[in-house]
Order: C-alpha cells, then sequence, then structure tokens
C-alpha cells in the first residue's frame, strides 16, 4: 500500500474511532449532570466520587475531540480559534501554562496549519512532563509562521522524537509516542515548509519553528 494511502486510511481510523467513543463519553457526562441535581443528598464521599468521576469523563472527551482534530480527517479544516479552543480545553487541568501572543486572529483558517499546531503543542508537552509554559506566535494574512517556546524546569526528549520531525525515522521504526512528530513532519513537507528545533542557551527551553512558503498561502 502506497504511503499516501496508508496516511489516509490512517485519518479516516482515526476520525472513526473518537467519533465513535465521543458519543458514549458525552453520554456518561450527561448522566453525571442529571446526577448533580440531586448531590445534597449524598454524603461527602459520594460527592468526591462523582467529582472524580466528572472530571475524569470531562478529560476524556476533551482529549477525544483533540485527538479528532489533530489526528483525523476534520483536522485539515480546523481554524485557528478552533484549535486554540481545543488545545485549551485539552490542558485544562494539566501542568501545562498557556500564553497566546496578540494579535491572534480566531476565524483565520489555513489548511493544515491548524493540525500543526495541535500537533506540536502535543509534542512540545510532553517534552515537559513536570509541566511548563508554552509561548505562542501564531500565523497571520501577511505571514506563515509558527512558534511554539517552551520554558520548564526540565525537559525530556524521549527516544526516536527528533528523528521522526527531521524525517530520518524509517515507518518501521515509528512508535505510538513519535509517531505524531513524524505526521509533523509530513505536514510540513506537504506545505513546503521549513522545520527548526532548538534548545537554547538555557537546558530548560525549547523552541520549534514552523516557516512556511507564501504560494502555500491557501485559505
Amino acid at each position: 500500500m502506497a504511503p499516501q494511502n496508508s496516511y489516509h486510511i490512517a485519518k479516516l481510523l482515526s476520525s472513526r474511532l473518537c467519533h465513535d467513543l465521543v458519543t458514549p463519553i458525552g453520554a456518561i457526562n450527561t448522566g453525571l449532570e442529571l446526577f448533580q441535581e440531586n448531590m445534597a443528598n449524598l454524603s461527602k464521599d459520594s460527592r468526591e466520587i462523582m467529582d472524580l468521576i466528572r472530571h475524569s469523563a470531562e478529560a476524556a472527551a476533551a482529549r477525544l475531540s483533540f485527538f479528532r482534530m489533530a489526528f483525523g480527517t476534520s483536522g485539515d479544516q480546523v481554524s485557528f480559534g478552533e484549535a486554540r479552543a481545543l488545545i485549551e480545553t485539552y490542558f485544562a487541568r494539566s501542568k501545562i501554562s498557556l500564553h497566546w501572543e496578540t494579535p491572534f486572529l480566531e476565524d483565520l483558517m489555513l489548511k493544515k496549519w491548524g493540525r500543526l499546531l495541535l500537533n506540536a503543542t502535543l509534542w512540545l508537552s510532553e517534552c515537559a512532563p513536570k509541566g511548563g509554559e508554552i509561548h505562542f506566535i501564531i500565523p497571520d494574512e501577511t505571514s506563515l509562521f509558527l512558534s511554539l517556546h517552551l520554558v520548564t524546569n526540565s525537559i525530556v526528549l524521549h527516544q526516536g522524537t527528533l528523528e521522526a520531525l527531521e524525517g530520518k525515522a524509517l515507518l518501521t521504526e515509528l512508535t505510538p509516542r513519535t509517531v505524531p512528530c513524524y505526521l509533523i513532519h509530513s505536514l510540513v513537507e506537504e506545505l513546503k515548509g521549513k522545520l527548526e528545533i532548538r534548545q537554547s542557551g538555557l537546558p530548560t527551553e525549547l523552541l520549534l519553528e514552523i516557516k512556511g512558503k507564501e504560494e502555500a498561502h491557501s485559505y
């Protein structure tokens, strides 16, 4: 099977998986909302258990929505505003704080760039298991430039991720952890762009930059 066909099938499978799981998880959230109406009659321990279940269900729904756009067929057409909302919901209860540079064009949609933003954020967050800050500079109508700057107490570069980002990893060597990095590389290639990753003089800062060609500036 040709690599491009395999990629398309993988996107369809991701979309199907996320779509089929979102509905039952959404039903769990709805059921918990109904339970909340009678929370006053529950014991303290029962309320804590219900809160734990509710938070877990909300986190699962946020992850599925994020993954559906990051890996599925819908992600090519996601606007920066939609991508930002998905990212903020995904990391709402995490140790990662998000900082968006202004101006930020909520409605701007550049084909494949929203998916790039989602996957780049996911990778950088995994480089900071103890938490940290991610600072974003998003493309606008005049400049195809995406920058994510991670500041953390400790950077962890997992085995194979840099090779996948640079397109040096064999398909047979990819793992669940490195395949999003390979997807970033593939998207940058499709956009005829340039990916640069560098660690600053401080070992606690990591920068990912993607520059696109103006002829790839499609809405």
